[in-house]
């Protein structure tokens, strides 16, 4: 995983590039630590440049989710496209997160 992060306002951006996998744990982890501490009320993941997903990197948007439920902040996810677009749709991601076109 490739990450690019800023802050503005209230809204605290994370461009996620490349690959998001199991060996990513730690640092999206570190992530969400970050996105809480910053006080922002919405993170937008930027899924435009992320070219591949496995079940871990889904259930990372999970728990993402349920970590902004439980600190006051809303997630985002911006711009799928490809293979990524597909699993979100395929898995009914966006009966339960907010999915954003580019």
């Amino acid at each position: 995983m490739k990450l690019t992060t800023s802050h503005i306002g209230t809204t605290y951006n994370a461009v996620i590039a490349d690959r998001l996998a199991f060996s990513d744990h730690k640092a999206f982890r570190e992530l969400l630590f970050a996105v809480t501490e910053s006080g922002a009320k919405t993170c937008v993941f930027d899924l435009s440049r992320l070219q591949s997903i496995d079940s871990s990197g889904l259930g990372m948007f999970m728990v993402a989710h349920e970590e902004g439920a439980a600190n006051g902040w809303d997630l985002v996810l911006k711009g799928a496209n490809g293979h990524v677009d597909a699993l979100l749709k395929l898995g009914k991601f966006d009966k339960i997160l907010t999915l954003q076109e580019a």
